[in-house]
């Protein structure tokens, strides 16, 4: 028996290098135990850890993560911490109190569509907008709504398609105040780029 379990150690660790950890799960094995059996039950251990370690990290960088998000909103001054019944917990700050009523002020200003008609047009369109960080909702929204009149990204902030573009697109583009930061060119079948002006 103890040969046997001896030689099945010996094959183990010629075919791969094997940790302390291996060799003791190997040892530790019924007597009778074939070769492929402990090799498929090393392997379902080495999974489990893998996972466990896996889950760990994901818990650690998550954890981390939530840390870096709560100090960045202490840092601005949109939360503050205070003692009640012995338990430290969070409120608003008068500015965190103001930036949630803009926010959702700004959202009625959103149009409730992003889907319009449009139909296929001989003439390539070409897209491109850069909308400030702070009216990310809106250019989150412009994005949406090019996807749904079937032009392309190019890039991010650059689309194209050979589609019509709705009055009523354009005229929630102004409603929006975001029209000035978008740039509508249209190619000719000259092939020459005539800018869009409405």
């Amino acid at each position: 028996m103890k040969s046997e379990k001896r030689i099945k150690i010996l094959e183990f660790i010629e075919r791969t290098a094997k940790t302390l950890d291996d060799i003791f799960f190997i040892f530790c094995q019924p007597y009778g135990t074939s070769y492929s059996k402990m090799e498929y039950s090393l392997e379902r251990k080495h999974a489990r850890e893998s996972k466990e370690t896996s889950n760990k990290l994901i818990d650690r960088q998550t954890k981390r993560r939530f840390d870096d998000f709560v100090y960045r909103l202490k840092k601005d001054d949109l939360i503050c911490n205070i003692e009640r019944k012995n338990k430290k917990i969070f409120q608003l700050t008068s500015k965190g109190k103001m930036i949630l009523k803009e926010f959702r002020s700004d959202k009625t200003k959103l149009p409730a569509r992003s889907k319009y008609k449009s139909e296929e047009d001989e003439t390539l369109k070409i897209i491109i907008f850069d909308i400030p960080e702070e009216e990310r909702r809106k250019r989150d929204w412009l994005r949406c709504a090019l996807k749904n009149l079937k032009f392309g990204m190019l890039q991010k902030s650059v689309w194209a398609g050979k589609r019509g573009l709705p009055q009523e697109f354009i005229d929630d583009l102004k409603r929006m105040n975001i029209f000035s930061f978008v740039e509508i060119f249209a190619v000719s079948k000259t092939g020459s780029l005539i800018q869009f002006k409405n």
